[in-house]
């Protein structure tokens, strides 16, 4: 993250990381505000996570309410657990992303304390690109947020993949899964 310019996602809300969670910053020097927002429909319960309040960039189908399901990306289905495959140790979760879909990450935790710290790595070269920080901080304008998300990367696809997957980190670390 050394040299680049660094992005900036601060986050309001309640807490819980799959309901009323906003992360609000700059991406590219531009400002983004991405929302998470969790209703339970007839068929089941579902997370929206929309980007600057016009576009819906992916949903969280849960299965059975609280158990992990699939995530919708576009027209792509996959299994929520393909952004938190193990990692390369027990405090690491790893999911793809990046230009082409292939490239290999991992968000770290970094603390013991509740909530918890990450860091995310780009796994080839190993390298911290993002650093999620859980001090609550107040801001003017915004108010208060609990946590800051730095990152050096520019790329669309792997800001949106790596909020979902640290959303989906957070969520079950913080349930005690």
């Amino acid at each position: 993250m050394e040299g680049e310019i660094i992005n900036e996602l601060y986050f309001t809300g309640q807490g819980d990381p799959r309901h009323k969670c906003v992360a609000i910053g700059y991406h590219r020097n531009e400002p983004v505000v991405y929302k998470f927002d969790t209703v339970d429909l007839p068929q089941g319960t579902r997370t929206t996570v929309t980007y600057n309040e016009q576009f819906v960039v992916a949903f969280f189908d849960w299965a059975l309410g609280t158990h992990l399901g699939s995530v919708i990306k576009g027209a792509d289905r996959e299994p929520m657990s393909n952004l938190v495959a193990p990692g390369s140790n027990d405090r690491a979760r790893s999911f793809r992303s990046g230009r082409d879909g292939k490239e290999k990450f991992e968000w770290r935790r970094v603390g013991n304390k509740h909530p918890f710290g990450y860091e995310l790595f780009s796994m080839a070269p190993e390298s911290r690109i993002a650093r999620y920080d859980p001090t609550p901080r107040e801001l003017p304008k915004v108010g208060r947020a609990y946590a800051l998300l730095e990152y050096g990367f520019h790329e669309d696809n792997l800001i949106r993949d790596a909020l979902l997957a640290l959303c989906l980190n957070r969520w079950i670390d913080w349930r005690g899964m």
